[in-house]
């Protein structure tokens, strides 16, 4: 899932987040030299930038234990290799040959992973019904869930950021902000396990966990949320122990059977690039040991969160800032400078007639990402290009969807 042109957004089944480029330029204004200036509390906005990155990561690694939505990485490995064969058998030296036509082999795949495609949708329908929390909604679903311990992830990290440098304001002042600015689903299921300014590091810590053994369960739904709901704080905490969450990580682990899913790496794939189910798999076990070795703690998830698989970043301008030239300028030469690598997928020019980057991906806080900048993209760019093959509409951000209609346009002709 994504949404395009809000400032973050994630890839369910890609490892990669997406981040708008003008938040960028307010977290390292060293490297991204922003149209609209300096602000005017560029030490502010710099941790408010950071906190939608680690947003986002925290999105991406909920989603690898998350059952459904690990299932989808699944899903999208299986739908990439059966693209890249697809693709192979229909091109000559890379280039689409006209003469060559869909027939039976190449259908016969496509309806394989159609076959795939709608065994996870029926799999797990439960758990995207939304349900009804009294004193929170009637209409809240897992994607409520997973954006409510997102949320909490960036309050932990102003929280304790504010405070270590003497800010004259707290994580809780910018939860204050939050109560009209995001939508009050979100807000709700925070809210309802919070107490007072004074309790606010205990309370946010609580709401994780309760989050966490909502989504990290072998049938998660926002309906478990019912369960907790309405106890008093001591059962709460008996409930949600880090023990009974790796408890449920661990059945959780036992119920993936991907021998369900037809799995293999096209003889035509480049190994560099392509990505396949066991490099997923991995990147399971890895996220679920760090998280379960951070005791299911949000702060110590944070200051350990180099140790955990990091996505890459892709970072995009909206198609405003393009329209205007008001992307902040940056050299793809500093961004390696900062990130140590960067991938570009277009340019255009600013308003100076500069030539700056408008997409393109780098290694998130310059550690080495989980998946190789070429992976990315290539498991992007498959996903767009042949979304006519599987009857989808993908959609990523105005600059990255014009990238990569330019690289795949022989193909969605």
């Amino acid at each position: 899932m994504t949404h395009t042109g809000r400032i973050g957004s994630h890839v369910i089944g890609v490892p990669v987040i997406l981040i708008r480029s003008d938040v960028l330029a307010r977290h390292r204004p060293e490297i991204w030299t922003s149209q609209d200036g300096p602000p005017a509390d560029p030490e502010r906005e710099r941790l408010l930038a950071e906190a939608t990155i680690l947003h986002e990561i925290r999105h991406f690694h909920d989603a690898l234990l998350c059952p459904p939505l690990y299932d989808r990485f699944m899903v999208e490995a299986e739908r990439n290799s059966v693209a890249m064969a697809v693709l192979a058998d229909l091109s000559e030296n890379g280039e689409q040959d006209p003469a060559r036509k869909i027939g039976e082999k190449q259908q016969a795949l496509i309806d394989l992973h159609r076959q795939t495609a709608a065994g996870f949708q029926q799999r797990n329908a439960a758990a995207y019904e939304p349900a009804r929390i009294p004193g929170i909604g009637p209409t809240i679903t897992l994607g409520d869930l997973l954006e409510a311990n997102a949320v909490v992830t960036e309050l932990v990290f102003l929280q304790e950021s504010f405070r270590q440098r003497g800010r004259g304001e707290s994580g809780y002042d910018h939860w204050l902000s939050l109560l009209s600015a995001l939508p009050a689903k979100y807000t709700k299921v925070i809210g309802r396990f919070l107490r007072t300014r004074e309790s606010f590091d205990e309370d946010l810590q609580r709401v994780s966990r309760v989050l966490l053994r909502c989504l990290y369960r072998p049938e998660p739904s926002a309906a478990a949320l019912n369960e907790l709901v309405g106890l008093p704080e001591r059962e709460i905490d008996a409930l949600c122990r880090d023990e009974v969450i790796a408890e449920q990580l661990a059945r959780t682990t036992e119920r993936q059977n991907y021998a369900l899913f037809t799995m293999w790496e096209p003889r035509h794939a480049p190994r560099r690039v392509f990505t396949n189910a066991r490099d997923i798999a991995d990147l399971h076990a890895w996220c679920r040991a760090r998280m379960m070795e951070s005791g299911f703690r949000v702060d110590t998830y944070l200051s350990n969160i180099r140790d955990f698989p990091v996505p890459a970043t892709g970072f995009f301008a909206d198609a405003a800032m393009v329209a205007e030239r008001r992307l902040p300028f940056v050299r793809k030469s500093d961004i390696r400078a900062a990130y140590g690598d960067a991938f570009s997928l277009s340019s255009v020019k600013d308003q100076q007639r500069r030539a700056t980057l408008a997409c393109g991906f780098f290694p998130t806080f310059g550690t080495a990402p989980c998946l190789e900048l070429q992976r990315v993209d290539l498991m992007l760019g498959l996903r767009f290009g042949t979304q006519g093959l599987f009857g989808q509409k993908v959609t990523y951000n105005h600059t990255m969807d014009q990238a990569y209609v330019m690289t795949y346009r022989q193909w969605m002709e």
